[in-house]
């Protein structure tokens, strides 16, 4: 039977500030009540920097790797952790949907001009049924989101 995981993409404060809508956060909260409820697996990404010099971002620990609180993971959620714009550089992600059956992704989250987009892209690529819900993505600017969205659309990514 074909599952599904919620894929949700760098929901850290410091990265919610530089998107275009203020709504976002409380759509994408909605989006994953509804995939939970339906039997999704949720997986929380988060973004960490290589750069010791970097505290705010390469601490694990720290205040910028930490979720925002409405989107905090819940038990039984997956975390995921990329070292750059790209989820699929974790090598563990993919093996780990293989393994419980997962072949189609909801995908929401900042930035869509950046982790949204080539999240969605790669995931067609690896052969998932990708789903992208427009408004409960932000991109840097209104722009640069309705480029991600046309760029999605053209590599295969099903945007609602």
């Amino acid at each position: 039977m074909p599952r599904t995981a919620l894929l949700e993409i760098d929901f850290q404060p410091w990265i919610i500030e530089l998107g275009h809508d203020s709504g976002t956060l409380a759509r994408a909260g909605s989006v994953r009540e509804a995939q939970r409820s339906a039997g999704a697996l949720v997986v929380c990404t988060r973004y960490l920097s290589r750069d010791s010099a970097d505290p705010l971002r390469s601490d694990p620990a720290g205040v910028g790797a930490r979720f925002h609180p409405a989107m905090a993971p819940l038990p039984g959620d997956l975390i995921a952790t990329k070292f750059d714009r790209d989820i699929w550089s974790n090598p563990d992600l993919h093996a780990q949907l293989g393994l419980i059956g997962v072949d189609r992704l909801v995908i929401t989250g900042y930035l869509t001009d950046f982790g949204v987009r080539i999240a969605a892209e790669r995931a067609c690529s690896l052969g998932y049924h990708v789903t992208v819900p427009s408004a409960a993505c932000a991109g840097s600017t209104e722009d640069e989101h309705r480029l991600a969205l046309e760029s999605m659309v053209a590599a295969g990514v099903r945007v609602d």
